[in-house]
């Protein structure tokens, strides 16, 4: 029998679980300032979703501050946890939007986009990620991946070479680019300019660059495009100029006579306009790209020149990149890049550059 003490604290227990259900339902429902976030960003959840802590708490910031930055990823990385990857990208958008641009929340949108494999709203994105920050290559190369998603080739390969002419450091850069550009290039059925992409991609570092990969898709491109006849000649040897300074080189450019610098830097052959319209240069009309100079970004044309000669070093159908004379920085009538240089032999020692033609495998 039960003592009608046990009965009575038996029933004041059950009265409190009762009691605490109504609370517990009504925490599942968005705060005012929590409504307010949601609307101000353009999405919807559920409320099983906001209740979510990871979920709720930055949300409650973002009710607090408006412009938080670290709630704003944190909120996106919750929402990507729960699934609700659009969601995410479409908070971080708006957040840019309304807090005078916040690059971070805009790459991590970009990369959510193209995971979604919304090429589209990724490649608008990262337009708007470029605005806010002209001078970074990230952007260039989002906007490259969303394009060749979008099927855009010739698009998607302006922006992988301005990414890599922007990219700092070219020890540290990723094969990406150069790999993306060359199958870009392959769609296109120009097999001897993705054979230069590689080429360009090995010449920055040969001891590491030159792998079985590399080779096997530079024999694979000489052989669909016959790109072996593209280049001629024998060894060439010039003497190295004094610490500090220049090296100067007589070449030719489709007949016309002009003194370049050498840049194992630069990744094309650099024309002053003024000696591509002397040089008749033939430019892509509509394309363009930037390159990173000693006077800092300036717009790029992207054109191609018949032959280019050095000594008996001969190239045919070298792509270059025509600048402003107003934003060079040399003293000559452009630079000889990587266009050029990547499909020979560079070896350079303490007192002489030797160029030769690269043996086949």
């Amino acid at each position: 029998m039960v003592s009608a003490s046990a009965r009575r604290v038996f029933a004041a227990i059950v009265a409190a679980g009762l009691s605490a259900l109504p609370l517990a339902a009504a925490s599942a429902e968005p705060a005012a300032g929590t409504a307010e976030t949601l609307t101000r960003f353009a999405i919807e959840l559920p409320a099983s979703v906001t209740a979510n802590a990871a979920v709720r708490a930055p949300l409650e910031q973002l009710g607090r501050e408006k412009c938080d930055q670290t709630a704003i990823l944190d909120l996106a990385k919750a929402l990507e946890q729960a699934g609700y990857r659009r969601e995410a990208a479409v908070a971080e958008v708006n957040f840019s939007s309304q807090c005078g641009g916040y690059a971070a929340a805009l790459r991590d949108a970009i990369n959510i986009l193209l995971k979604l494999s919304d090429f589209t709203t990724a490649e608008h994105v990262a337009g708007n990620l470029i605005k806010l920050e002209p001078y970074s290559d990230n952007g260039y190369f989002l906007r490259a991946l969303a394009r060749d998603g979008n099927g855009s080739p010739k698009s998607a390969i302006d922006d992988y070479i301005t990414a890599i002419e922007l990219f700092g450091n070219k020890d540290r850069i990723s094969s990406v680019s150069y790999y993306k550009m060359a199958r870009d290039y392959e769609k296109l059925g120009q097999f001897c300019d993705a054979m230069l992409a590689i080429q360009r991609w090995v010449a920055l570092d040969p001891s590491r660059h030159d792998t079985s990969q590399s080779r096997a898709m530079l024999a694979d491109y000489a052989a669909k495009g016959g790109c072996a006849a593209a280049t001629s000649g024998g060894t060439e040897t010039f003497p190295l100029a004094r610490r500090g300074g220049v090296l100067t080189l007589p070449v030719t450019v489709n007949r016309a006579s002009a003194t370049l610098v050498l840049d194992t830097g630069a990744s094309f052959v650099v024309l002053k306009d003024s000696f591509a319209r002397k040089a008749g240069i033939d430019l892509d009309e509509g394309r363009s790209v930037h390159v990173l100079t000693a006077n800092g970004v300036a717009d790029g044309k992207l054109g191609r020149a018949s032959t280019i000669q050095l000594r008996s070093l001969k190239a045919t159908g070298v792509p270059v990149v025509v600048e402003p004379d107003s934003a060079a920085a040399f003293h000559a009538d452009g630079l000889l890049g990587l266009s050029f240089l990547s499909r020979f032999n560079v070896t350079i020692d303490a007192h002489t550059i030797r160029i030769a033609p690269r043996k086949p495998r």
